[in-house]
């Protein structure tokens, strides 16, 4: 958190408070000017879909700490047009009258300014977005429900009869998206029958009571199918909050795990791992991406993913919490970075690095990636330095492809041919790939005196050709003093280009080509697409 951050926690904390006040005190003359014995203050809450007590107030307008249970009582619902906050709960009956009118008004305001600052404060409201796609005859229907759900899941919902316009939203993975269908036949099903297959989201379908359509959508990976003849709008609350920190994967294949290890320390291979997670998972929304820091050295991941200089949790804890679960997981160090883009960081002591490297430890990793390779399509590890310890050389067994970062400077392509020679007599030369990082640097020697120390054929003599990253210190330097990753806030440097560039020629994704302005100084010589 930097200091501006910080800065508006601490005006919003105090605007929290000063408001709450507000409230309550507003709430002890109501149970003045109503002359009740007893009013509890019920306040709802919408994860749990359920009514919390807050306190009681007697006739003296004094907090009861163990209220007793009134056995006749009467509510008074405080909510606006479709929010619901509370209610109150009073002993008797009472006459009402305009001043009491005027001060629940003046409270339920009061009340939706408070869920506006603790939204920014605590942001823990709705951590997701509903779309409610729907065929044109059940317009009316689709409205009903949309109120419905305004009103169970105080957010608003988007209602339409196609989803095309919101494929890019969807894509940006910021946040969960939540699609129902409302139909009554194939033709809207059919109609996104090919989106549906890719679309990483939670899709639930209100349709006819129709064992064939039903079965249709189970094919498509829709496995909430709710018969409109059975539908209450609580059945899709329980669906959604029950599946909300389920990390979907629909499209498991092309799973690949990826490892990153330096030559040497300071040779940039965890600001290269780090971006290249981010601009997978920009670029393949539909896909899941774990990054796992297990270098043995201090972390520094987290000051970049969990802008956490401090974490309370680690490597350590989450893998010695002996289960996949991701909502558990969040709590023993997992990081959400985005919807499709998770991280676990690393060791943030020195002297961590003995339990890291015994073998309990390593089982339970590698039992923890077994499991996590399910729902990520990539889980990209960060190794750290190159040696041949035995957690180190048994994340080199385990992982498909292995990217060796160095540097062409003598010394490193000295240690680099060590390293080489071991992973070649250990039968992984197939799954060694080379990223040269600061080519371009003051004492970098040829690629062919590379290849030629290496004792390289002319195929893997390309990879140096082809894996080339400039010196980009200006953009990088920056990054890192502010700890931002340069695919966020520099998308055009020399170094993400080439990043992309290198994940395209490793076929993960190919970028969108925008069209470019073709007219240059000799443009007078076409006329359209023929030459004059």
């Amino acid at each position: 958190m930097n200091l501006e951050d910080y800065q508006e926690k601490l005006k919003l904390s105090t605007q929290n408070s000063s408001i709450g006040e507000h409230i309550y005190e507003m709430m002890e003359l109501f149970n003045d000017l109503a002359n009740t014995k007893i009013l509890s203050y019920y306040k709802y809450e919408y994860e749990y879909n359920d009514f919390f007590h807050q306190f009681t107030l007697d006739e003296n307008g004094s907090k009861i700490d163990n209220p007793k249970l009134i056995t006749k009582h009467y509510k008074i619902l405080l909510r606006n047009k479709k929010t619901v906050f509370g209610y109150f709960l009073i002993n008797k009956r009472i006459k009402s009258n305009s001043i009491l009118q005027k001060l629940l008004k003046k409270i339920i305001k009061y009340l939706e300014k408070e869920k506006l600052i603790q939204k920014k404060l605590f942001e823990n409201d709705i951590p997701f977005n509903i779309y409610l796609i729907h065929d044109d005859d059940l317009e009316m229907f689709s409205q009903n429900l949309k109120e419905g759900l305004e009103g169970l899941f105080n957010t608003e919902v988007i209602c339409d009869n196609s989803i095309e316009k919101y494929l890019d939203v969807f894509k940006s993975k910021e946040t969960k998206h939540i699609i129902i269908f409302l139909l009554d036949e194939y033709k809207i099903i059919q109609e996104f029958e090919e989106r549906i297959k890719t679309l990483n989201e939670l899709i639930i379908v209100i349709g006819p009571n129709d064992h064939h359509i039903s079965m249709y959508c189970g094919k498509l990976g829709i496995d909430s199918y709710i018969p409109i003849n059975e539908f209450r709008a609580e059945n899709i609350k329980s669906i959604i909050l029950e599946k909300r920190n389920t990390l979907l994967n629909k499209n498991k294949f092309g799973n690949k795990i990826i490892a990153l290890s330096g030559i040497a320390g300071g040779i940039g291979t965890t600001t290269i791992a780090m971006n290249m997670s981010d601009l997978i998972s920009k670029n393949l929304p539909n896909k899941n991406l774990l990054y796992i820091d297990l270098s043995t050295t201090k972390a520094i991941s987290n000051l970049f993913l969990e802008k956490n200089p401090l974490p309370a949790k680690s490597i350590i804890d989450l893998i010695n919490s002996n289960e996949f679960n991701i909502e558990n997981n969040l709590e023993n160090g997992l990081i959400k970075v985005r919807e499709n883009f998770y991280c676990i960081t690393g060791i943030q002591k020195h002297t961590d690095k003995e339990f890291i490297e015994k073998d309990v430890f390593i089982e339970k990793l590698l039992e923890y990636i077994s499991a996590s390779s399910n729902y990520f399509n990539f889980i990209v590890i960060d190794v750290g330095v190159t040696d041949a310890s035995n957690l180190k050389s048994t994340i080199y067994d385990i992982v498909n492809d292995l990217w060796l970062v160095t540097e062409m400077t003598l010394p490193h392509i000295s240690q680099l041919k060590t390293f080489y020679s071991l992973m070649k007599r250990a039968g992984l030369k197939d799954k060694i790939s080379f990223l040269v990082n600061r080519f371009d640097s003051q004492n970098a020697i040829s690629v062919s005196d590379v290849t030629s120390i290496l004792n390289m054929n002319s195929e893997d003599k390309i990879q140096f050709d082809s894996f080339k990253i400039p010196n980009d210190y200006k953009v990088l330097g920056k990054c890192w003093n502010y700890c931002e990753l340069a695919s966020q806030n520099s998308s055009d440097s020399l170094f993400i280009k080439k990043l992309n560039s290198i994940l395209e020629d490793k076929n993960f994704y190919k970028q969108e080509n925008k069209e470019a302005n073709t007219k240059g100084f000799f443009s007078f010589l076409f006329k359209g697409d023929k030459k004059i």
